[in-house]
């Protein structure tokens, strides 16, 4: 893990750090429980969608991509895919580069499911930001970018 320096704020500002970073929590709190209650009809859970989301994204993924997309353990992915093979949600076919190697693909029901999936989550993006006019928006995505690039470089 890398050090990273302490920045000393005055105790206002360090207060106002303090309080936007409980807000960006308490944000992706609530977002993951509205997820998690609009998914329940399609017998989801935020895992699953996200594995749906990433592979309608990105077809033919290995499953060591799609751990590292989904921020999961490789063990509990390798347990949904299983799960989601026995179901006919996803496929496995060998990679044309690699014989060895096995890439993961929606079938026809995966995809309709993920579609429904999608729809899900337009609804919830949707009521998240129809406040926000797009310069907002391109504001937002830039500081929370920027916020991200902090923390990978304190793990990596």
């Amino acid at each position: 893990m890398n050090d990273v320096a302490p920045t000393h704020l005055d105790p206002a500002d360090a207060r106002l750090a303090t309080e936007a970073w409980l807000s960006i929590v308490q944000t992706y709190n609530q977002c993951s429980a509205a997820l998690t209650r609009a998914l329940a009809p399609l017998g989801l859970s935020v895992l699953q969608h996200e594995m749906l989301m990433n592979l309608l994204r990105t077809p033919g993924m290995s499953q060591q991509q799609l751990a590292e997309r989904c921020f999961s353990a490789k063990s509990g992915i390798s347990m949904q895919v299983a799960a989601f093979q026995k179901d006919g949600v996803i496929v496995r076919k060998v990679d044309p580069k690699d014989a060895r190697a096995r890439l993961l693909d929606l079938t026809p029901i995966g995809a309709d499911l993920a579609s429904q999936a999608l729809g899900v989550q337009t609804g919830i993006v949707n009521a998240m930001t129809s406040g926000y006019d797009r310069d907002e928006l391109a504001d937002l995505k830039r500081r929370m970018d920027e916020i991200a690039a902090i923390l990978k470089g304190m793990v990596a």
